[in-house]
């Protein structure tokens, strides 16, 4: 029969770890087996899984494991947690420094479990401490020294202040069948987080500003965002969702539970997986990337996404079709839907257009191509140089295409003829072009064969779904070919 003493540890314990109100800053529940140090039959080796990507360190440097039952790790007993067991020595757990500076009291605490019958407190312990600050550690105030038979002990500190902490538990049990066993560790507050107001995202801060819905085989869809304010924003008080067919919202998925910042006039890409995205798109910043384990459902035909924050107030939502891609498109898998200005609403939806510049399909993590928010006032198309030599020696080998429209959405075609008017080489074929661009010519034509040296024309031609039309035309010279 239990005695008084383990009705109020129950009693506590389920208060304390189940029903604990408040904001979780940071846990570790240790649900990821075989982390740690063990030893092997040979009586020797030592064997160890720390990886890289785990938060928390582990030192077992003055512990000794000679058989394969010795050892300092995570198990999955219980749904986890780590133990000691015959590791004749004192093992160290740190936790990552955790940001406490927006909350005003924070408390923190853990369990501490011993099985077998071992009790000399040399030799069988667990001792907790906590550090702010930089400052020197300090003991738990409530059970901050586990030893001998304890049985089951919850470790607390309560009402702690600073900009971070950290904490370190030691861990020793020099017995062969008695365990020392720590879990369920937590830092918490019970009053609600100090938010600076300038972080969190307004209507109009940012925006949805490409889409990919429709990926490659062994792509992922991607929705890029774009921070106009002047401003640091927040992620972990962002949500992205979908809406089902009554235009409730549905599939909210919180953008980070860190509080990270999105800097002013920074581009973020979100995805499943960042990897498969860039193994169809290139882009110029590798870092303008956030993975997240779910993204709303983005149907291939037609869809909508949807910007909230906290208050599930919508900061921006878009509405697509794949009917918005480029009328003369064949083909729409991998390419993107870009927001043509950041002035007009995402809502409507001739402020989208197909992303496909050239080669590039989308434009993840980055300006769009297909953006109008700096308009040029004249088309022009200009070549550099106008004499080039395919030589291969370094200077002037290539012939640059450069181009500068009014607006974007034209669909592009690049044709090269001989001062014969023969068509050598069909460069572009129905794309749609940026608002700006280059394009290479390397004097060869279509079929793989040398140009010889001549004067060769340059032609242009712009259609747009206005119905409007541009040509241009401009004559080249190809000199010094070495066959």
């Amino acid at each position: 029969m239990w005695g008084l003493n383990s009705v109020f540890l129950f009693l506590l314990l389920n208060f304390l770890t189940i029903n604990n109100p408040g904001t979780t800053i940071w846990e570790e529940e240790f649900n990821t087996p075989e982390l740690g140090f063990w030893g092997d039959p040979d009586g020797t080796t030592i064997h160890n899984s720390l990886p890289t990507s785990t938060e928390w360190l582990l030192d077992a440097e003055a512990c000794s494991f000679t058989s394969d039952r010795d050892y300092v790790k995570t198990v999955s007993t219980s749904g986890g947690r780590l133990e000691a067991l015959d590791c004749d020595g004192e093992a160290v757990w740190t936790s990552p420094w955790i940001s406490i500076s927006s909350y005003a009291a924070v408390h923190c605490e853990l369990i501490a479990k011993e099985t077998g019958s071992g009790n000399n407190p040399e030799s069988k312990y667990v001792e907790a401490f906590y550090q702010l600050d930089q400052e020197g550690k300090k003991l738990f105030e409530t059970n901050g020294l586990s030893q001998g038979n304890w049985g089951e002990s919850v470790v607390s500190q309560s009402r702690l202040q600073g900009d971070s902490i950290r904490l370190i538990v030691r861990l020793n049990s020099s017995y062969a069948s008695d365990k020392v066993i720590v879990d369920a560790i937590r830092v918490w507050s019970d009053e609600p987080e100090k938010i600076d107001p300038n972080q969190l995202a307004k209507t109009g801060d940012l925006l949805i500003n490409e889409v990919l819905f429709n990926p490659f085989d062994e792509g992922v869809d991607f929705i890029e965002l774009y921070n106009q304010s002047s401003k640091e924003i927040r992620l972990d008080h962002l949500f992205l969702a979908n809406r089902d067919d009554q235009q409730n919202l549905k599939t909210i998925v919180q953008l980070s539970s860190e509080p990270i910042l999105l800097p002013s006039k920074a581009y973020l890409a979100v995805s499943e997986n960042q990897e498969q995205v860039l193994n169809f798109y290139s882009t110029t910043c590798a870092s303008c990337f956030l993975d997240i384990s779910k993204m709303p459902a983005l149907n291939n035909s037609s869809g909508v996404v949807v910007l909230l924050n906290d208050s599930m107030q919508v900061i921006d939502e878009m509405h697509y079709t794949e009917k918005m891609h480029h009328p003369l498109l064949i083909e729409e898998e991998g390419i993107s839907l870009e927001r043509i200005s950041f002035e007009e609403s995402a809502l409507e939806p001739s402020n989208w257009t197909s992303g496909k510049d050239g080669h590039q399909l989308a434009s993840p993590g980055f300006e769009n191509a297909m953006s109008a928010n700096s308009l040029v006032k004249n088309t022009r198309l200009q070549l550099n140089p106008e004499a080039f030599s395919p030589n291969e020696d370094g200077y002037n080998d290539l012939l640059q295409i450069n181009y500068q429209l009014d607006k974007v959405g034209y669909l592009a075609n690049l044709r090269i003829f001989d001062s014969n008017g023969q068509q050598i080489d069909h460069l572009v074929r129905n794309e749609p072009v940026a608002i700006q661009g280059q394009w290479t010519w390397d004097g060869k034509q279509a079929n793989g064969s040398r140009s010889p040296i001549g004067l060769y024309i340059v032609l242009l031609e712009l259609h747009h779904p206005d119905g409007s039309a541009k040509q241009f035309k401009k004559v080249c010279t190809l000199t010094d070919r070495i066959y």
